[in-house]
């Protein structure tokens, strides 16, 4: 019974659909117990004021006996026995004064739960909840209380519906939807699902409903289930039960290589129409797990069952049983089964197990060789461990005498000998190394192709110098770690030139040196060959005017974290850049004792030697430049102690230099980088008045293509004379000096070409003027740690 006395019935519409709720939650509560007559009579009283307000609420339950208590007007909480209809008194209003209960209650709990005919599930107690909180809102909520479950539902005036959960086990959600005639509410079950599912795996259990009988390839054992059911969980039944394919089914068969099943699908299955069917691809094992998971969504697996198991899953299409057994085959990897799981993998086509097989042998190959589980390997698992970068903590000679060892163990393996031997990095072999232990090996004096491979590293061996521009996959650096890395600069208090070579351990967020240089360098130029560091001329004394200038060149070999001197300039050179433009470096302008440059030096690997090319029109110091499309581009610079603008253009083809437009802001001491198609100026300074200087933090980049230039967001903080390097597309801007904090500094700044922000991403161990930066790939000082010692095939002529 509802009683309202709101001035409209839209104004109540939502409480007469809760209390409607409510009531029919009563009733069928009241139908799953057989003893159980009608228990209440709900009466309530909703009284409004002119605004929509609610002024008076009143609740009452009838018809069994109650005490006064019982109208829900005070803060009282009884509780009332079904058995004894007496009433016990709950906490008062002092001990919980936001709620108001009215209860039924069955008392003495049996030990186990009866089971209901008609919901399948046992009612404990009842409650029918009314809160008042001190904002005003009111709730309806009634809990049907289970062993372990509830059901709870809440409105609130706001309007916004609030979901009370019990247990973690069972609940309701729901959301509002709005519209000129009214609010609608939409209720989803959380339990309704696997209520369902347990509902379909008893009637399968009991026998009941069945109409399709499954037998498996290997044996007569008979598994009757529900097509429907087994059709909503796979592509493969769909098609088998309706002679439907869908274009998932196409997709999965062709993942799984089931070219056999894809034809039979896309003829029509002529098993739709049997009560019978056999599966001759699936044994009773995996036809068993996969409908015990089709039905209650579990799954038990071992090593005993797993290949069952997945032969059915790859079969039958069942995807999530797929994952679980991927994600069974990869928590379990180890030295001893990584073998067995990697060729699991392979037959089934686990690209994700695979992959940390893959993964999980790389790190443990050392490791791997003591077991007998490595001659066990596959060849192509082995060639691409062999081939890869990421493998650790092995030198080359024992990857050739591992190879070497998996090719003996069984004879008709020596057919991939050659194949074999082309993933291991003779050229990074010392020559006593390949004269004692290699060309002793019988196969590699009389396999044509192992000839041709110790030829190979014979030649670049005897070539030291050219080796940047010979580099190739068998003489690439075995690691996959690249960093930032800076070097030298003049250190801010003392004024002390520093030598040290550093890279930047993004996941650790911290500096590690490697092999420091023979002498210290600031203002000096640096360029990457082949993943060679080459460092030319700067000074290595601090001096303002670049009289103490070196012409000295040395070579940074990442391999063996050794350095080696080469030919030097013909001119003594600092504040001047350095390029690497199609194998050669091109040392451009600069200053030195005698004045500024306007010359130009090529170096050549192959001659190791300086040769002069064209100059430029006047000479320039304190500029910088960058590569782009086999030219190279120099911006800015000072000129007879002049700032400039410029923008020149050198094509070594022609050796001819040419203008371009000029940049919007004139800058020197600035740095410059490629990204893309983008040439951007970064930072610099210049004079303020006619003694003094800025710093610019204005940037911008060139387009070559429109021979234009664009502003970008400016930098948080002024950095002249610095290091610069591009880094998984990121301009990182490194130390230097701020003229405005008179002050070298050691702020290192990131730029995101996509984003047009800058940020400050971390510091260097202490600030440096004049310092410099690239990107190399290196051995990071941990993986040096207990590796064997790496010893290099050359000695500094």
């Amino acid at each position: 019974t509802v009683q309202d006395f709101s001035p409209s019935y839209e104004k109540c519409d939502v409480n007469l659909r809760t209390l409607g709720v409510l009531a029919r939650l009563l009733c069928i509560i009241q139908e799953t117990q057989d003893d159980m007559s009608v228990l209440a009579k709900l009466s309530v009283k909703l009284h409004y004021g002119k605004n929509g307000t609610i002024m008076k609420q009143e609740a009452r339950l009838s018809n069994f006996p109650l005490t006064p208590e019982t109208e829900l007007k005070g803060l009282q909480k009884p509780i009332i026995s079904k058995k004894t209809d007496a009433a016990h008194r709950l906490p008062t209003s002092a001990e919980h004064p936001a709620s108001s209960w009215v209860g039924l209650a069955k008392s003495g709990l049996p030990p186990e739960p009866p089971r209901v005919r008609s919901r399948g599930t046992a009612l404990s107690e009842l409650w029918l909840q009314w809160d008042v909180h001190e904002e005003q809102r009111r709730y309806f909520r009634l809990s049907e209380m289970m062993w372990r479950d509830s059901l709870s539902l809440v409105e609130e005036e706001d309007p916004h519906m609030k979901v009370s959960l019990g247990s973690s086990d069972m609940g309701v959600s729901a959301h509002l939807q709005s519209s000129k005639t009214g609010t609608t509410r939409f209720f989803t079950s959380n339990t309704h699902s696997s209520v369902v599912l347990q509902g379909f795996d008893q009637l399968r259990v009991e026998g009941l409903l069945c109409d399709v009988t499954l037998v498996p390839g290997d044996g007569d054992e008979v598994f009757p289930v529900h097509r429907a059911m087994m059709a909503s969980a796979s592509d493969y039944f769909k098609a088998m039960f309706t002679g439907a394919v869908s274009i998932k089914a196409v997709y999965c068969c062709l993942q799984i290589a089931l070219i056999q099943t894809l034809r039979h699908k896309l003829r029509g299955m002529k098993e739709q129409d049997l009560m019978c069917i056999k599966l001759h691809g699936v044994n009773k094992i995996g036809l068993k797990k996969i409908i015990d998971f089709i039905y209650t969504a579990k799954l038990s697996l071992n090593m005993d069952n797993l290949q069952d198991t997945l032969e059915a899953a790859s079969f039958l299409q069942i995807l999530p049983v797929l994952d679980f057994c991927k994600v069974f085959l990869i928590s379990g990897v180890s030295l001893e089964n990584c073998v067995e799981v990697g060729r699991i993998a392979n037959t089934y086509n686990l690209t994700e197990v695979d992959k940390y097989v893959n993964n999980f042998i790389l790190k443990n190959f050392p490791a791997l060789l003591s077991t007998g589980e490595f001659v066990k390997l596959p060849f192509e698992r082995l060639a691409f461990v062999l081939s890869s970068n990421s493998l650790k903590h092995c030198t080359e000679l024992e990857l050739f005498k591992a190879a070497c060892r998996w090719l003996r163990y069984e004879e008709p393996r020596m057919e991939y000998a050659a194949k074999l031997m082309k993933n291991i990095r003779f050229p990074l072999m010392t020559p006593q190394d390949l004269i004692n232990y290699v060309q002793t090996v019988d196969f590699m004096r009389t396999d044509n192709t192992c000839v041709n491979l110790l030829l190979e590293a014979s030649n670049y061996q005897m070539m030291p110098y050219m080796q940047p521009v010979m580099q190739s996959e068998r003489t690439a650096i075995r690691s996959d770690s690249t960093h930032l890395v800076t070097l030298g600069g003049v250190l801010r208090q003392q004024l002390v030139v520093s030598k040290e070579l550093r890279m930047y351990d993004e996941k650790a967020h911290e500096w590690k040196s490697l092999a420091p240089m023979d002498a210290p360098r600031y203002q000096h130029g640096i360029a990457v060959i082949g993943n060679f560091l080459y460092v030319v001329g700067g000074q290595s004394n601090y001096d303002t005017k670049g009289k103490t200038a070196v012409d000295t060149v040395f070579r940074f070999d990442p391999r063996y974290n050794k350095w080696m001197q080469v030919a030097s300039l013909n001119e003594k050179r600092t504040f001047f850049h350095l390029s690497a433009l199609k194998g050669h470096l091109y040392a451009v302008g600069g200053r030195n004792a005698a004045g500024e440059l306007a010359t130009v030096e090529c170096y050549n690997p192959r001659m190791n030697e300086w040769s002069y090319v064209a100059k430029m029109n006047e000479p320039h110091y304190g500029h910088a430049g960058t590569v782009y499309g086999g030219l190279m581009y120099i911006s800015g610079g000072i000129t007879h102690d002049t700032f400039q603008k410029e923008l020149m253009c050198f094509d070594p083809d022609t050796d001819k230099w040419t203008q371009k437009a000029p940049m919007t802001t004139v800058r020197g001491l600035h740095c410059m980088c490629t990204v893309g198609d983008k040439l951007y100026v970064i930072g610099g300074n210049h004079f303020r008045g006619t003694s003094d200087y800025d710093d610019v933090l204005s940037c911008e980049y060139y387009s070559p293509t429109l021979d234009q230039w664009t502003p970008i967001a400016a930098m948080l903080r002024g950095q002249s004379d610095v290091g610069v390097a591009v880094f998984e597309n990121k301009i990182y801007v490194v130390g230097g000096y701020s003229w405005n904090n008179r002050c070298m500094v050691e702020i290192v700044q990131k730029y995101d070409p996509e984003k047009d922000e800058w940020h400050k991403v971390f510091d260097l161990p202490e600030s440096l003027g004049g310092i410099r930066a690239c990107t190399l790939t290196v051995f990071p000082p941990e993986d040096n740690t207990g590796s064997p010692s790496r010893e290099s095939p050359l000695s500094a002529p």
